[in-house]
């Protein structure tokens, strides 16, 4: 495929990704904690933020929403990884042919 061609195919993933809404990343988490010396369900949002494990409370009623975000989270991820595999593709193919890197 020619560049043109891939650089149609990387701004599409680009705009999909744009599109998203309401995404984040990181790990639901359902356990129990002790309250009052009883076990009550306690459910967090577990992520890395520079290098360090932070967590988010979520609220029983919270849930399906965080489950989306995070489903949304996986899309975004995965359209960020084409995109930087798609410009290697690029960069190899400008350099290889002499071209300037152009600016999008």
């Amino acid at each position: 495929m020619n560049t043109e061609g891939l650089r149609r195919r990387r701004s599409k993933c680009i705009e999909e990704l744009a599109a998203l809404a309401g995404w984040v990343n990181g790990s639901l988490v359902q356990t129990h904690r002790a309250q009052g010396g009883k076990p009550k369900p306690f459910r967090y949002l577990s992520r890395s933020v520079r290098g360090k494990n932070r967590i988010t409370y979520v609220a029983a009623g919270q849930m399906p929403a965080f489950r989306v975000a995070l489903k949304t989270g996986r899309r975004a991820t995965a359209l960020f990884e084409r995109v930087c595999e798609l410009s290697v593709v690029i960069l190899k193919a400008e350099a290889k042919h002499g071209q300037e890197v152009h600016g999008e």
